[in-house]
């Protein structure tokens, strides 16, 4: 019977890292469903969803561990996939940087309960109009009785300088 679940490592970059994790999972004869790499600085995260036979599990397990000492695994079962009254949303959100934005920006996503699929965000100095901006590209999970435009509009409340746009998928 097969198995999911959902590894995340963290830790320093190497070479070939996250290929060789790929070989070991299918040398087991497990495969990734889908995976997502981070890089910051020299240090690393991964996530993957891992679909294997159930008795290989533990070896799969054991393996990642005696073979990557350096790096922290942790595994977790999947949850509920994304309902199918629930859409994605992609958008960019760009405005002038002060202290707590991200915070803000997050708070006011979970009081409405819509889920952060992705964010990554960047704050860069622009010395032509002397401010730090702040950009933001963001994926949401978002009820189909919340309109795209509603969203866009409570963001755009963050900052007067702030513009939102809708990316395609």
């Amino acid at each position: 019977m097969k198995k999911v679940f959902i590894t995340t490592v963290t830790g320093e970059v190497t070479p070939g890292v996250v290929k060789a994790m790929a070989n070991v999972t299918r040398e087991v004869g497990g495969e990734w469903v889908t995976s997502k790499v981070i890089k910051l600085d020299t240090l690393f995260a991964a996530m993957m969803k891992v679909n294997i036979e159930e008795n290989d599990e533990t070896s799969l397990k054991s393996r990642f561990n005696a073979e990557f000492p350096t790096l922290t695994f942790s595994y977790a079962e999947p949850t509920q996939e994304q309902s199918a009254s629930t859409r994605t949303l992609h958008l960019n959100v760009d405005c002038g940087d002060r202290p707590g934005l991200t915070r803000e920006i997050v708070d006011m996503l979970s009081n409405l309960n819509l889920i952060i699929e992705h964010m990554e965000f960047n704050r860069m100095h622009v010395s032509t109009i002397g401010q730090t901006v702040f950009s933001s590209k963001l994926s949401l999970a978002v009820p189909a009785e919340v309109s795209n435009d509603s969203v866009v509009e409570l963001l755009e409340g963050i900052a007067k300088d702030a513009r939102v746009s809708i990316l395609a998928a």
